[in-house]
């Protein structure tokens, strides 16, 4: 049975995926840059965790003017997964695209996935319709909901119990998925 989150999917290619998966990502929680700015994150403070994800991708930290740090800190603090919403009046700040947004979103909340364009191709070619457009938010938000679908369904022994986001463990395995 395919799910409707995932209907239409290229089962044989899903289910190598899954296959696939434990090798595909197999020493990635000895990524120790990653795992020092997730196990850093605190709730208390959202803009340290945000400086802390911009440097792990070699990102210039910004200096937000207070209102545009509370901005931020207020949408990414209100943030409910799935939902991107909140996150669409950050595109509106100079060098912030989806991709940075949901970098930020991962570290500060772990169940968010970073907006990837090798999972995007991945996932295309499993017969899911995922754009990789990164100035728009709703297109992550279609990314989002394809991650989460691989999540929900996945089969017993499908996802790596290795200590780390699930999001995070698809998105890597869909990026060396072949």
């Amino acid at each position: 049975m395919i799910p409707v989150e995932l209907y239409g999917v290229n089962v044989e290619r899903c289910e190598r995926l899954y296959d696939e998966l434990p090798t595909l990502v197999r020493g990635m929680e000895d990524d120790d840059a990653y795992g020092e700015v997730l196990y850093s994150a605190k709730e208390s403070n959202i803009l340290e965790t945000v400086e802390r994800a911009d440097a792990w991708s070699d990102q210039q930290p910004f200096a937000w003017p207070d209102d545009v740090a509370m901005e931020v800190e207020m949408a990414l603090r209100s943030a409910r997964y799935p939902d991107v919403g909140l996150f669409e009046q950050l595109m509106t700040l100079d060098g912030v695209d989806a991709v940075r947004v949901s970098r930020w979103a991962h570290f500060v909340g772990r169940v968010y996935p970073i907006y990837s364009e090798k999972a995007c191709a991945a996932l295309e070619a499993m017969d899911l319709p995922t754009p990789f457009i990164p100035d728009d938010i709703a297109s992550y938000g279609v990314y989002v909901s394809r991650i989460e679908g691989l999540k929900r369904h996945a089969p017993a022994a499908g996802l790596p119990e290795i200590g780390l986001p699930r999001a995070r463990v698809l998105q890597l395995g869909l990026e060396r998925f072949e």
